[in-house]
C-alpha cells in the first residue's frame, strides 16, 4: 500500500470500527484511478485502466479533468470519503440525493483537506470547514489573501462552491450509464468479501485496533480520545493507496485495500502481497531501513538521515516496506513513528512456503 495522508489531528482510545462496502466510495475512488497521469501505480494495471478509459466519451473526459485540474486526478480519492456520510447502503442513489440536497459538499472536503496540509493554518480548521463554519471559511480566505496559499487552495476557493457539486453529480451519473454498470461486480465483490470478514473479527471479539492494523497493512490508529468512530472503506481499485482523513468532529475514515485473500487470481500466480514483499527486500536502503528499525521505532527525519537521502525518497522506501507488511507507522504529521511490524526473515520463509506449497 501507499500512503496518502489527510489528517489535521490524531486519533483513537476507545474505537468503534466500521467496516462499509461503499458502491459510491468506489466507483469515485475508481474514476480516480482511471484518470490518474500514472496508471502504473495502480496493482489493477495500466493495460486494464487505459482500456476502460478508452471507453468514455470525450464530453465525459473533459468533464472530469476540468472539475478536478489534476493531473494525479486524486481529488477524486479523497471524494470517496464522501460516502462515509451517507445512509446505509452508501451506495450511487445516497450519494447523488446528498449532492442534491448540498451540492458545496464535494467543494468543502477538498477546501479542507487542501487546508490541512498548510503549516501556517489551524490543524482543527479542517474539520470546521467540513462542517461549513463561517468563520472558518474567512478566516482561510484571509490568510489566502495575505500569503497566497497554494495554487490548488486559490483555485478551490475562487470556485463556485455549489456548482462543484452539480457538476460532480453529472459525472457520477454519466460514469455510472457508461462505465460502472459493467465492472460493478468485478469491483463490489471483494470489497464485500473483505468487509464480511472484518465485521466477522469484530464480531468474534477481536481487538478494534488490532483490526485496522489488519485491514491497513501496518497503520496503528494513535491514541486519542478525540476520536470516536473509525470508518473502514476497502477498495479494489485503488490499491495499493491508503487514504486517511477526517469526515467531522470525532470520525476518522481510512480507504483501505483489499486484502489478496479476497481476490480472485490465477491458481499459478504468485499473489500480489508476496510481489510485494519481494519488491520491498531487494533493495539496499530498503534493507539498511529494516536493520535501522531492529534498534527501535524511526522518524522520517531519522530515515533521511540514516540514508542520506530526501524526504520524499526516504517515504518512498518506507511506504513499499509497510505495503509488504514489515513495518507499522503510528501518530500523524512529524510525530509519525515507523517500526518493524515482525520479523522480516519470518515473513519471507512463510510468504514463499505458503505460495511453493499451496496445492
Amino acid at each position: 500500500m501507499r500512503l496518502v495522508d489527510l489528517r489535521s489531528t490524531t486519533a483513537p482510545t476507545k474505537l468503534e470500527v466500521i467496516p462499509q462496502a461503499s458502491v459510491a466510495a468506489e466507483l469515485l475512488r475508481m474514476i480516480g484511478v482511471l484518470w490518474s497521469s500514472d496508471p502504473n501505480e495502480y496493482d489493477v494495471g495500466a493495460a486494464r485502466i487505459n482500456e476502460l478509459r478508452q471507453r468514455a466519451p470525450v464530453e465525459l473526459s473533459d468533464r472530469i479533468q476540468g472539475l478536478i485540474r489534476d493531473e494525479e486526478c486524486k481529488d477524486f480519492l479523497i471524494l470517496s470519503l464522501l460516502a462515509a456520510s451517507l445512509p446505509d447502503p452508501a451506495g450511487i442513489e445516497e450519494l447523488l440525493t446528498a449532492l442534491d440536497d448540498d451540492p458545496a459538499q464535494s467543494w468543502r472536503l477538498l477546501v479542507a483537506q487542501e487546508a490541512q496540509h498548510l503549516d501556517a493554518v489551524d490543524p482543527d480548521l479542517g474539520v470546521a470547514l467540513m462542517d461549513d463554519d463561517d468563520e472558518a471559511f474567512a478566516s482561510l480566505r484571509a490568510w489566502a489573501e495575505q500569503d497566497g496559499g497554494s495554487d490548488r487552495l486559490r483555485d478551490l476557493l475562487a470556485a463556485d462552491p455549489s456548482e462543484h457539486g452539480r457538476e460532480l453529480r453529472k459525472i457520477v451519473t454519466a460514469f455510472r450509464d457508461l462505465i460502472w454498470e459493467e465492472v460493478a461486480e468485478e469491483s463490489m465483490a471483494p470489497i464485500r468479501r473483505d468487509v464480511a470478514h472484518r465485521k466477522e473479527r469484530l464480531a468474534d471479539g477481536a481487538d478494534p485496533v488490532a483490526v485496522v492494523v489488519e485491514a491497513t497493512n501496518g497503520y496503528e490508529p494513535p491514541e486519542d480520545a478525540g476520536l470516536r468512530r473509525l470508518v473502514l472503506l476497502p477498495s479494489y481499485w485503488m490499491r495499493p493507496w491508503l487514504v486517511i482523513g477526517h469526515r467531522g468532529k470525532g470520525v476518522e475514515v481510512i480507504s483501505t485495500v483489499v486484502a489478496d485473500q479476497f481476490l480472485v487470481l490465477p491458481t499459478e500466480a504468485p499473489p500480489p502481497a508476496l510481489l510485494k514483499l519481494a519488491k520491498a527486500l531487494s533493495d539496499e536502503s530498503r534493507l539498511r531501513l529494516l536493520r535501522r528499525m531492529a534498534s527501535g521505532p524511526i522518524s522520517l527525519t531519522e530515515a533521511t538521515d540514516s540514508l542520506d537521502v530526501t524526504k520524499a525518497t526516504a517515504h518512498h522506501h518506507l511506504s513499499i516496506l509497510r505495503q509488504a507488511g514489515l513495518v507499522s507507522m503510528r501518530g500523524t504529521g512529524r510525530a509519525t513513528r515507523y517500526a518493524l511490524r515482525q520479523n522480516p526473515a519470518d515473513t519471507a520463509r512463510e510468504a514463499l512456503n505458503e505460495y511453493c506449497c499451496r496445492p
